[in-house]
């Protein structure tokens, strides 16, 4: 019986342990490739000239500023809704930020969101929570939806800096 019983024990802690070590290189992933989406944001936004952060292609789409802004204030609604409350330091009620003011929000947004999801256990991650439309989805899977946001708005801020003559970041992806 003890012959039986020993393996299976030890087959046991490993598959624990690979789990537990799986886990914790996917948060490490994220943080990672967030940290890196931060930068890249920020270069974004300084790329634009200042006389254009008012640009927008049409009227009925967000200027750059607006964009930004958008970017910044839905990291912070979705990790407070979503994931956790705090208090991401930024008043994002200014509709008129300087592209100072535009930097210090993205950042501390991304670091609001880096900051959250890091004190989140594995537990909580794997906790459904409602989100738009009440859909449930994990707190893990809504990193990936703040993370998603941010890509699909960087996009559009590609292509504003483009039809304005200027040439933006090269892609980071990690």
């Amino acid at each position: 019986m003890i012959k039986i019983f020993k393996p299976i024990v030890l087959s046991l802690c490993l598959m624990l342990s690979a789990f537990y070590s799986n886990a914790q290189t996917n948060q490490e992933e994220f943080s990672s490739k967030w940290n890196t989406m931060k930068g890249y944001t920020v270069e974004i936004l300084e790329a634009m000239p200042d006389d254009k952060l008012d640009f927008k292609p049409v009227d009925d789409v967000m200027s750059f500023r607006e964009m930004v802004m958008h970017i910044a204030g839905a990291n912070i609604m979705m990790a407070n809704n979503f994931l956790k409350k705090g208090d991401a330091g930024v008043d994002m009620e200014k509709k008129d930020m300087s592209k100072a003011e535009l930097k210090e929000a993205v950042e501390k947004s991304f670091d609001f969101v880096a900051e959250t999801v890091a004190s989140l256990t594995d537990d909580e991650l794997a906790e459904e929570v409602e989100v738009f439309g009440g859909n449930k989805i994990t707190r893990r899977q809504v990193e990936n939806l703040i993370d998603t946001h941010g890509i699909h708005h960087r996009g559009n801020l590609i292509v504003y800096l483009r039809l304005n003559g200027v040439e933006p970041p090269a892609f980071r992806a990690w």
